[in-house]
């Protein structure tokens, strides 16, 4: 995959002509970096924002990416689903690089960054767990797959669009059981792009820590995940009686999501609420649908 584009492909990738990409360059809608002798040069986190922005799929981003045709076709048809053997091995393997690069044909391919995360990453994840859990991989290999995932997500982010601030923050933490931080910072990535201001406190905060933290920061809303929960009283307990009246006091939100919760915890927490797919998080990510949200 090339770092940089020159201005004759970037417009043949994105069928303009060349005139456009200029002007879209002088207009501040596309980024670009000049060499010494004056010409424009765009690099890829400057390409994939763009096609980010203006939600494009754009095939020749694809070819780009990808090199087995069948895979390819698969993907231009925006089934980035066939993706997610490849992106297994690159995330049991720890190859950050690869894990990225596949990252980014998923969100040239699929603009929708929860449904990147929905269809690509959630799945080899919950794979490589459950084997994991069976005594099928040895624990190496779930640390090695979330490390890398987590330094692309990282390195993702400064390629993403994000929107104007909209004035909201939002805290993220799990439970101080919980070691399982990856769909958080999901979370956590997709409301930076809609524009919001985030606190990503992380795994195993301590519920104390986060009463003191929403009283300390007045947040908007509270996202907390939870993948496993060892002690469902006590997790009830923290949530309606410690950490909901907290936020409650300030008129902020409560927003919980992982496998089974809603089913589990409807009518019990006293969250806004609840999800079981990442998918259901756009219900939130637009602050003026926030306002209406209840579980």
């Amino acid at each position: 995959m090339k770092s940089t584009y020159s201005t004759t492909e970037l417009a043949q990738m994105l069928e303009v002509n060349e005139s456009t990409i200029k002007r879209w360059t002088d207009s501040g809608y596309l980024e670009c970096i000049k060499t010494k002798g004056g010409h424009r040069r765009f690099p890829i986190r400057a390409v994939l924002k763009f096609v980010h922005e203006n939600r494009m799929s754009v095939p020749a981003i694809e070819k780009e990416l990808l090199i087995d045709r069948e895979l390819r076709a698969q993907v231009v048809a925006g089934d980035i689903r066939s993706l997610v053997p490849e992106f297994k091995a690159a995330m049991a393997a720890g190859n950050t690089s690869d894990v990225l690069r596949i990252l980014r044909l998923g969100v040239a391919a699929k603009p929708d960054l929860l449904t990147v995360y929905h269809e690509l990453v959630f799945p080899p994840l919950a794979a490589i767990g459950a084997s994991w859990a069976r005594g099928e991989t040895t624990v190496d290999i779930e640390h090695l797959a979330s490390q890398s995932i987590r330094e692309a997500l990282a390195r993702l982010q400064s390629e993403l669009y994000h929107k104007p601030a909209n004035g909201k923050t939002a805290l993220l933490a799990c439970h101080e059981h919980e070691q399982h931080d990856l769909p958080l910072r999901c979370v956590n990535q997709y409301l930076t792009s809609e524009g919001w201001r985030t606190l990503f406190l992380g795994p195993q905060t301590p519920t104390d820590s986060l009463v003191f933290s929403i009283n300390r920061n007045r947040p908007d809303l509270v996202v907390m995940t939870s993948i496993v929960i060892e002690d469902e009283r006590r997790f009830i307990h923290d949530v309606n009686h410690e950490i909901v009246p907290a936020l409650r006091k300030l008129g902020g939100r409560l927003a919980i999501g992982g496998p089974g919760v809603a089913r589990r915890f409807t009518g019990v927490l006293k969250a806004d609420f609840l999800s079981e797919s990442i998918l259901e998080y756009a219900r939130i990510g637009d602050a003026r649908l926030m306002e209406a949200v209840r579980a």
